[in-house]
């Protein structure tokens, strides 16, 4: 079975498209005949060329796309198998975790805030940490054999995690297990919607990302209203998610077949790293790190923070489900902008709008209704974020080892991650015996500044990068 997008073979005659990409191929910076000449020139300007121009993605033609929005029906069973995974995978370590704060406050109660925040910053770290490994091997032995095998861990893990009787069990089953389980079923469902869509990634990889939000929202209220019992909850899920899962992504067959036959042309881990050079995957990088230490902030204390402000718990977890909610819509609506106008502009618009809503309307928020404005904002645009992080690794450097990439990116987000969380539970132990929460929002909204200013240098990098090559060998200025 073929991939989805497969190469532009050789034709015996020359049509209008072969004409236009050989016109194309001849103005652009990499033709082999100004390349040639660069290297007799001058052999060092070459090698900072390389370095700072990243590969663009091929686009194939409209004749070679599949029906139906461009992906076809194994595209979209493949974005289905996805947003599955996304809705299990981040759950029990970010988006109802705030919920679980408060339970584990009660049986824990000689642990500090830090201690117990700990619990779910280990779970998303390693699942991010893990990326450097989890990226790669998927690339290797393809999509479905790494997802199947990381939805086992997970499900192995949350049984071993309902027989915790002391804290640091917590450690091991929810973080440490879980999140090496949630790396290996991650990183797959995260990459495999950009090897079946071009024009619709955006759109397609919001539609994926969603189930994060999906699956946050309603395992917050039925937690909350105690309708259901969260492990138990989740083991129902797992076995869903492992039903579905071989069903669903019988949609990556293609991509397996493509990693396949291209298993020796992969990098190595350590040609992997190389990457880390060009200044393109370096911003991500840098604003994944940034990002990543205030990220999580927000979701696991905005229920403390509503008991702190007078609400109930109940209102505090109702928050929390709508603004997950929030987060599934944004991702669809702005993957749908991102297709329509830029991915670039839309990224950018996402971070400021994501440290525009902690710094201003966190601040104020003293009410149920500036609470939850503020967490709607939040998630809307960070949870947007996540899902067009993706589609500039796709645009910036091709879908050829996307998983890797993006593996190596997030892998050094989650370094970060891993000390966000218990850093502003630390801050705000030492308050004490004068609570306040200004330390904390104040941490959170540095980091995702300094985020926004890194993609906004990764926005920069990609302009030059892809701006087009007119006469002369002088440049037309424009955004993507």
């Amino acid at each position: 079975m073929e991939p989805p997008h497969t190469p532009i073979e050789k034709t015996t005659q020359p049509d209008e498209l072969s004409i236009t990409l050989a016109i194309a191929d001849a103005t652009t910076v990499s033709s082999p005949d100004i390349s040639d000449s660069k290297k007799e020139i001058d052999t060092s300007t070459e090698i900072v060329l390389e370095s700072t121009l990243s590969p663009s993605p091929p686009v194939p033609s409209e004749s070679l796309k599949p029906s139906l929005l461009e992906g076809g029906v194994k595209g979209w069973l493949a974005v289905l198998g996805s947003l599955l995974i996304h809705c299990f995978v981040f759950a029990p370590t970010e988006f109802v975790f705030g919920v679980f704060v408060l339970h584990y406050q009660d049986v824990f109660p000689e642990s500090p805030a830090s201690a117990i925040a700990f619990v779910g910053t280990t779970g998303s770290a390693i699942t991010y940490i893990a990326g450097f490994l989890s990226g790669i091997l998927a690339d290797r032995f393809g999509f479905r054999p790494t997802a199947f095998a990381g939805s086992v861990i997970m499900a192995l893990s949350l049984v071993g995690a309902s027989f915790s009787t002391q804290l640091w069990h917590l450690y091991v089953t929810q973080g440490v297990l879980f999140g090496i389980g949630a790396s290996f079923a991650y990183y797959p469902a995260i990459a495999v919607p950009s090897q079946y869509f071009v024009k619709h990634r955006g759109l397609a990889i919001g539609i994926a990302v969603s189930g994060t939000g999906l699956g946050g929202g309603s395992a917050s209220v039925l937690i909350a209203e105690k309708k259901v019992n969260f492990v138990e909850y989740e083991e129902e899920q797992q076995d869903q998610e492992r039903t579905m899962i071989g069903e669903s992504f019988k949609a990556t067959e293609a991509t397996d077949v493509e990693t396949e036959v291209k298993r020796n042309n992969r990098p190595s881990f350590f040609q992997a790293l190389h990457v880390f050079k060009n200044p393109q995957f370096l911003s991500l990088t840098l604003a994944e790190l940034t990002v990543s230490i205030g990220y999580l902030i927000p979701l696991y204390f905005m229920q403390t923070y509503a008991v702190y402000i007078g609400l109930s718990a109940e209102q505090g977890a109702f928050i929390l489900g709508l603004s997950n909610g929030s987060a599934f819509v944004g991702r669809i609506l702005l993957g749908i902008i991102s297709d329509r106008v830029s991915n670039t502009k839309t990224l950018l618009f996402c971070c400021w709008a994501t440290a525009f809503s902690v710094i201003v309307f966190w601040t104020f928020a003293k009410s149920f209704g500036m609470l939850l404005l503020m967490g709607m904002t939040f998630c809307m645009f960070v949870g947007a974020y996540v899902s067009l992080v993706p589609v500039a690794v796709a645009e910036s450097f091709g879908t050829d080892t996307i998983a890797s990439m993006i593996g190596l990116m997030y892998g050094a987000g989650g370094l970060a991650m891993w000390g966000g969380s218990p850093l502003a539970g630390y801050i705000l132990d030492l308050t004490l015996p004068n609570l306040s929460y200004t330390p904390v929002i104040m941490t959170a909204s540095i980091s995702l500044v300094l985020g926004a200013i890194f993609v906004t240098s990764w926005a920069y990098f990609h302009w030059r990068a892809t701006r087009p090559v007119v006469n002369g060998g002088h440049t037309k200025d424009r955004m993507l």
